[in-house]
């Protein structure tokens, strides 16, 4: 009887394995699980965690904290999560290659372990100080986590089953979201003396990924080839491709792109689809940032006290508006490999927009009117904002700059792309709180105008990435 040997007697096609989405779940807890949770955490503690500065400063300081003062400190403590994001960013640049996607989320989990409850020590110990330290910190620990997951679960899932891992991802980060900002209401976590505990809870999720990164996890089979353990390598491509997989000839394809690995910058700018894949990415980073996503994430209880609703009022419609971001992370991990990256993110781009210039109109009126029924459909349109962000460019922002990237630049590609991100989420809510108090309703032009540059650039130069190889995406950036 004639012996056919594995890989030549199995099917081509690879199928969705739920060791795979598992694993997409389990690398989210020490990346985008806290990028959301983080952000959103001091949004509904705004009022609460002011004045804790301000008592803070005037007994160990001597010094009274004006109006204007405390509006710039809080704006940097919010924004000093992005400095540490920053500096992540950097950091994960030389993490990924030298010691794997799987080692670099597990670095990031236990940073986060760590970092997070000091800023519920802060309180405890009645050291102010500790709140930006906790910041940095942690915006560290979860931007190693965002770009290591980016390219984590873009190397172990099929082609034709990455944007669906991605997004999933995407989908914890906006569940932390609402969890987090469902403790900071008054009702739960959000009162002086408990607020604490909503941040000595986020290290439940760090200890979960610890734990399942090392009993469950396999590296990516990419890097597992670079260090010369080919074993372990088809070991892991069994793993999240399934025994259809056709090993042979990923493995073969996979040596071709690690021999390209490590290109500098000065490289990826010489080449004409490498430099036209940063670009891209680089563009749909600066829209996240300059959507209206991070002052609504930092300032959202704000902006609504803004058109008139009360501060307990604020709280809970923030909590309940962000909600929405779940069912359309949701529908977001089911569309992107069916509809596909370009069109939602062009149309994404569009309808935030022009839902930014909506809530702009509803601001001049309330101005000139006071009329508190305006409250209602600005929160209509809070809520339609959260929902079309987590639907288009907020998921494919993630790993578009991985998925985007020829080969020999992934890790370069993902970290340049989300720095510039976590840059601009730090210097946009800053600006936006300056342009209120100086132009009030036009401040929204900060957010209208790079959405609607970037939708047109993406429509002129994005290809489709759905379904597609490295290799074949490289021939379209190429062309």
């Amino acid at each position: 009887m004639k012996v056919v040997p594995l890989e030549d007697s199995l099917e081509t096609s690879p199928r969705l394995t739920s060791r795979l989405l598992a694993t997409s779940i389990v690398s989210s807890l020490a990346g985008g699980f806290h990028f959301g949770y983080l952000i959103s955490a001091v949004n509904p503690l705004s009022d609460i965690l002011e004045q804790f500065i301000v008592d803070g400063i005037r007994i160990r300081y001597s010094f009274i904290l004006s109006s204007s003062q405390l509006s710039i400190l809080w704006s940097s403590l919010a924004g000093c999560l992005f400095i540490g994001a920053m500096i992540g960013s950097y950091l994960s640049v030389y993490l990924l290659p030298r010691i794997g996607p799987r080692k670099t989320l597990l670095t990031a989990a236990t940073i986060l372990l760590f970092s997070t409850p000091v800023f519920g020590f802060a309180y405890s110990l009645s050291l102010v100080e500790l709140l930006p330290i906790s910041r940095i910190l942690s915006g560290i620990g979860f931007a190693i986590g965002i770009s290591a997951q980016g390219v984590f679960l873009t190397e172990i899932s099929p082609a034709k089953f990455r944007g669906m891992t991605n997004s999933l991802s995407g989908l914890i980060g906006n569940i932390a979201f609402v969890l987090a900002a469902s403790l900071g209401t008054p009702y739960l976590l959000g009162t002086v003396s408990l607020w604490k505990y909503i941040f000595f809870i986020e290290t439940i999720p760090c200890i979960a990924h610890i734990i399942l990164n090392i009993s469950m996890l396999h590296d990516s089979p990419k890097y597992l080839l670079s260090v010369g353990k080919s074993i372990e390598a088809e070991r892991s491509l069994y793993t999240y491709y399934g025994k259809s997989c056709q090993v042979k000839r990923v493995l073969e394809d996979l040596r071709s792109e690690t021999a390209t690995e490590n290109k500098t910058l000065r490289e990826i700018l010489k080449d004409k689809a490498a430099s036209r894949a940063l670009s891209l990415s680089v563009a749909i980073n600066f829209s996240v940032a300059f959507s209206g996503i991070a002052a609504i994430s930092f300032f959202g209880t704000f902006l609504l006290q803004n058109v008139g609703f009360s501060p307990e009022g604020s709280a809970v419609a923030n909590s309940l508006c962000s909600s929405s971001s779940i069912l359309s992370a949701l529908l977001a991990a089911i569309a992107i490999d069916k509809i596909g990256r370009r069109p939602l993110l062009i149309s994404s781009l569009l309808i935030l927009a022009l839902i930014n210039i909506l809530m702009m109109s509803l601001v001049f009126l309330y101005d000139s009117t006071k009329d508190p029924l305006l409250a209602w459909p600005f929160l209509g349109l809070f809520v339609l904002f959260t929902f079309v962000f987590s639907i288009g460019i907020g998921p494919a922002a993630v790993f578009i700059g991985a998925e985007l990237a020829p080969p020999g630049t992934i890790s370069k590609m993902q970290s340049y792309s989300t720095s510039v991100q976590f840059i601009g989420s730090f210097i946009s809510p800053v600006i936006y709180m300056s342009l209120v108090e100086s132009v009030g309703a036009l401040a929204f032009l900060l957010f209208i105008v790079p959405l609607a540059v970037t939708a047109t650039y993406i429509f002129m130069y994005l290809p489709e990435t759905k379904g597609k190889t490295p290799v074949e995406i490289h021939d379209l950036l190429r062309k």
